[in-house]
């Protein structure tokens, strides 16, 4: 498994140029990319794009959290 950082420099690509085709925020794909900030999953299939690789390859479980979106309304 490797890590998005390592996959991003190794294509030689900058944070600014992978945000740019994600549609987000050069400062929450950072966020993305250092684990501060959980990633959705439509979000993360688009950096795997970018990147040339399977999701499964760039996030790990220990370091990173892939959060599904929900639609649901919970009422209690």
């Amino acid at each position: 498994m490797r890590q998005i950082e390592d996959v991003r420099k190794a294509r030689g690509f900058t944070q600014e140029y992978v945000a740019s085709n994600i549609g987000v925020a050069t400062s929450s794909y950072n966020q993305y990319e250092t684990g501060a900030r959980s990633i959705p999953a439509d979000i993360a299939e688009r950096i795997a794009n970018v990147l040339g690789v399977e999701v499964s390859e760039i996030f790990l479980p220990v370091k990173f959290t892939i959060r599904e979106q929900t639609t649901s309304n919970i009422s209690l």
